[in-house]
């Protein structure tokens, strides 16, 4: 049965784009309310990039939306949304239509849209006005036709936005890898035309991906990459400096080659490094934050005195701590509860602190980790401490 005359109608399978509209609040509350074609294309949208995997594949087992039409006394209630909702919906091969009995309130018998049906991949893409990102997206997909196909699809994430340019270079990039498995080679050193160090760091995951599928393997593939070499950046007194170097960064395998100081000064930051004055029979070591933790594994700084000044907060005490784990004898320099009694009105609350305990650490350190916490979780960087001030201090500990 037809609509009564005053539900307008549009063409058959015409969508109202220009017309659609936010849904009446006057029609029912939120789980219930009719579905106007605006949010039946937000819906149908939201479900097209959660399910690309499926889409890709040819997967797609349909797409059922109900449309909740109003009930006869919400539809007397509001008479215009009612019509509004009946006429978006009037005309289409893709909804279903029932007959509601609205005599009760005087509005007849009348034919009301009950359902949405998108049976096929391309009513979906159609309905959702994604035809151009769906062509785009599968132009890609084929782009990449020499691997699994669910392989891609699982993983579409990670190529969707990716451009032809970038999808080609993939390809590429993969056809080097199964060429040179476990090549030791620094990223850089990926001859691949058009792919540099920030490309294979951004595209990572994916490579790993497509060379584990070549490979007939799960998950993500070991690329057989090597990593730059740890170095660390001394300073020296002119009267120790090697090759008259008085400032140098060398590999860590490199410091076998150097005479051993009587005397490590480590530094967190690098400001405080290389501000400092030299002392002889002292190096300076840039810790540069929690690298320190592996700079000191080796028998260049455990051999001799080392001691090591951060800031002080829960990250400084918490690299002193690592140091230590590695070389038991290390001593603190300026992370003491005086230090922060001194310059805590320079400190600022710390956003990132979490509480953690240390195993390492000394009980007038954990004292002063302790005072940082009570007067309001403070963090005081060294470059906060007046340089003289902290240099007076270092001399005392260098004379033991």
């Amino acid at each position: 049965m037809s609509a009564p005359p005053s539900w307008s109608a549009t063409p058959k399978n015409q969508t109202p784009r220009a017309q659609f509209r936010a849904i009446p609040v006057s029609l029912g509350s939120r789980n219930n309310m009719p579905l106007f074609i605006d949010d039946a294309l937000h819906r149908s949208k939201k479900y097209f990039h959660a399910h690309l995997s499926e889409l890709l594949l040819g997967e797609f087992a349909g797409l059922s939306l109900p449309l909740h039409p109003p009930t006869a006394a919400k539809a007397a209630a509001d008479i215009d949304a009612t019509r509004e909702f009946i006429r978006q919906w009037e005309g289409r091969d893709d909804v279903e239509y029932a007959i509601r009995n609205w005599s009760p309130v005087g509005l007849g018998k009348t034919e009301v849209p009950v359902r949405l049906t998108l049976n096929t991949t391309e009513e979906l893409v159609v309905f959702a006005q994604v035809e151009d990102e769906w062509s785009s997206l599968h132009e890609r997909f084929s782009q990449l036709s020499g691997f699994t196909a669910e392989v891609v699809a699982k993983h579409v994430s990670l190529w969707r936005s990716l451009s032809n340019d970038d999808l080609s270079k993939a390809v590429l990039v993969v056809d080097w890898f199964l060429k040179h498995p476990n090549s030791g080679l620094l990223k850089r050193a990926v001859a691949v035309e058009g792919v540099h160090t920030k490309w294979l760091e951004n595209h990572r995951v994916l490579i790993e991906t497509l060379v584990a599928d070549k490979r007939g393997e799960p998950g993500r593939a070991d690329l057989g990459l090597g990593d730059a070499e740890a170095r660390v950046r001394l300073r020296f007194h002119s009267v120790d400096a090697p090759a008259g170097l008085t400032d140098i960064e060398v590999p860590l395998s490199n410091l076998c080659e150097l005479q051993e100081p009587q005397v490590i000064l480590m530094v967190e930051n690098l400001d405080s490094f290389l501000a400092l004055p030299t002392w002889p029979g002292v190096t300076i070591a840039w810790g540069a934050g929690y690298r320190a933790v592996d700079i000191v594994r080796g028998p260049y700084f455990s051999n001799g005195r080392l001691l090591y000044w951060g800031d002080l907060d829960l990250d400084g005490f918490k690299i002193l701590d690592g140091v230590r784990s590695h070389v038991p004898h290390t001593e603190s320099v300026l992370m003491n509860s005086e230090t922060v009694s001194r310059w805590r009105y320079l400190g600022v609350a710390d956003r990132e602190f979490k509480a953690e305990s240390f195993d390492n650490l000394h009980d007038f350190e954990s004292d002063a980790l302790d005072l940082l916490i009570t007067d309001g979780e403070l963090r005081i960087e060294q470059e906060r401490i007046r340089l003289d001030v902290a240099v007076e201090e270092i001399e005392k500990v260098i004379r033991g």
